[in-house]
């Protein structure tokens, strides 16, 4: 697992804080956490833990065929079998 720290904004009233620009990254939470408390302090942060990508095994057919895709890709799909 990987934890990435990101520095986020927003563009415009009412809109969620999105990340913008990553601003550290380690493969243990302890060193991320250190310098997301000391960023914290002069401008908003977050934690992203970027693990796989997680898959969506889906039939369009009733399991004669299956496809497979990243979770949030409709787009793309390969068959699997």
């Amino acid at each position: 697992m990987k934890y990435e720290l990101w520095d986020v904004v927003t563009y415009g009233h009412g809109e969620p804080p999105m990340p913008l620009t990553k601003l550290d990254s380690a493969a243990d939470f302890g060193p991320i956490y250190k310098s997301f408390l000391k960023t914290i302090k002069e401008k908003p942060c977050v934690i992203i833990v970027n693990a796989h990508q997680p898959k969506i095994y889906e039939s369009p057919d009733g399991g004669e065929t299956v496809y497979e895709r990243d979770f949030g890709d409709y787009e793309n799909r390969k068959r699997v079998k």
